[in-house]
Order: structure tokens, then C-alpha cells, then sequence
């Protein structure tokens, strides 16, 4: 929430300086303005950058989940701000697609994450759950095996984690193309590679999770712990809803991509 924040108020920011091509605000402008929105621009260019590469080689040495969910953030950030500098009509469609996707498999896989540290917590012997060691999950290593003991909250982190390396048909894959697309369209080609290499990179550790959670074996896992623990029905709800939004989007892509264009729209044009 604070992210989506600030990246609002950089919209807002950057809109009432004049730095978008039409409107109100930059038919005033003088050549102080246009100054400042040249800065704002190049500062910007310079955070993608930054973000793309720090965001994706700091986060393949991870092995704690939610700093690896981390830096992940911060390669993603980068696409954000690459969106934001173009500051044309459709790097702002652009824009509000990926925040708005991403925002929602964002929290698509920490529900899922909450529900196996649970699960896990719930199923394993009475020692460890007085330890409080298995309460929340910290490490990569510690879902190892997890796809047998829960193979749907298995499938529902590896679709987040597909459509958060970019990998067709999910909505994640759109969301890149269409900010990859602008920034080609608009001359940004060095940064446009830029974004493709460190999407293929970043790949690796989200391949590198689900490769524990499916096909690292697991002594405990092998032999599991009969247990009657489920999770509450609003959970559940909400990873299956979520996860189909995730899968389906390729199905029936014109709700979402139709707001955000109007939104786009009314933003670029007032």
C-alpha cells in the first residue's frame, strides 16, 4: 500500500508539473517547467535502471521468502518507473495495468504463503508448535516437498510466481508486454532490453521456489501427519479468486484493460 502510494502521488506529481504531453497543466507551462519534467524524466530512467538490475541480482542470492518477495518488488518497481517516465497516454495505461495486476498477485501469494505457514504449523508435532519455529514461513527450504502434503496452495504459488516472471498466457506476461511495447514504441530501446534480460533473470528464483516446493523431497513430507486442519472459507475464496484472476485473465482481458484505459485517459487528458 505505501508503494502503490507513493506511486500515485508520482503520477499526480509529474502530471501537475507538466510532464504529460496534454492538458491544462502544460498548456501554462513555461520553460522552467519543461526543465523540470526533462529532470524528472531523466531521474526516473536512472530508478528503473537502478531497480531493474539491483532488484534482480540482489535477489538471486535470497533464501528468505519474503526478502526474496522483497527485491522481486524492487526488479518490478523498475517497470513502474520505466511506465512512468514515458509519460505519454499509453505508458499511463501501461502504468495502471501493471500496478493493478501486479498489486493483486502480490497478495494472491502472500495469502498463499500465510495459509502454508499455517497448515505447516497446524500438522507438525506438538514440539514445534511450542517452538513457534514453524509458525511463519521464513525460508525457501522450509515449503520443500509442501506440493504433496498441499498440492492446490501448491499450484495456486506457482501460477503467482509464472505470471510474476512474465510467462504467457497469465496476466503478469501482459502486464510486461504492454510497458515493453510503450517504452520500444517511444525510443526507450536500451532500457526496453534492459527490462527483458533482468524478467529473464529474475525468472531463476522464482524457478528456484518452485522447484523446492514440487520436486525437493521431504522426510516429513513423505510420510505426512493425518490432520483435520483446513483453512477458513474467506481464505480459501480468496486464493481461488485470485488465482483464476491470475490464470483467466487471457479469457476476458477487456474489463480490466478498459478501465485502465479510461483511467489513462481521463489522467492524460485533464
Amino acid at each position: 500500500m505505501p508503494k502503490i502510494s507513493i506511486f500515485v502521488f508520482l503520477l499526480e506529481l509529474f502530471r501537475g508539473t507538466g510532464m504529460f504531453g496534454y492538458g491544462s497543466y502544460v498548456a501554462a507551462s513555461t520553460l522552467s517547467n519543461a526543465g523540470l519534467a526533462d529532470v524528472g524524466t531523466n531521474l526516473l530512467l536512472v530508478c528503473a535502471f537502478l531497480s531493474l538490475v539491483i532488484g534482480t541480482v540482489v535477489g538471486l542470492g535470497q533464501y528468505r521468502l519474503k526478502r526474496l518477495f522483497a527485491y522481486s518488488t524492487i526488479s518490478h518497481v523498475g517497470f513502474l518507473l520505466l511506465a512512468l517516465a514515458i509519460s505519454s497516454e499509453e505508458s499511463v495505461d501501461a502504468f495502471l495495468f501493471y500496478i493493478v495486476q501486479y498489486s493483486l498477485t502480490n497478495v494472491d501469494a502472500f495469502f498463499v504463503i500465510l495459509a502454508f505457514g499455517y497448515l505447516i504449523n497446524n500438522s507438525a508435532t506438538p514440539s514445534a508448535q511450542l517452538s513457534g519455529d514453524t509458525y511463519d514461513i521464513q525460508f525457501i527450504s522450509q515449503l520443500r516437498g509442501q506440493f504433496r502434503a498441499n498440492p492446490v496452495l501448491g499450484l495456486s504459488l506457482a501460477i503467482c510466481l509464472f505470471s510474476m516472471a512474465g510467462v504467457p498466457p497469465l496476466v503478469g506476461f501482459f502486464a510486461k508486454y504492454t510497458v515493453l511495447y510503450t517504452a520500444i514504441h517511444n525510443g526507450y530501446m536500451f532500457l526496453a532490453i534492459v527490462a527483458i534480460l533482468a524478467s529473464v533473470v529474475s525468472a531463476v528464483y522464482y524457478l528456484r521456489v518452485i522447484r523446492v516446493i514440487h520436486f525437493d523431497a521431504d522426510e516429513i513430507i513423505s510420510s505426512p501427519v493425518t490432520s483435520t486442519v483446513t483453512l477458513s472459507s474467506v481464505h480459501s475464496y480468496v486464493i481461488s479468486t485470485l488465482t483464476l484472476f491470475v490464470m483467466l485473465f487471457a479469457a476476458n482481458p477487456n474489463l480490466l484493460l478498459n478501465s485502465t484505459s479510461i483511467m489513462a485517459l481521463s489522467l492524460y487528458t485533464t
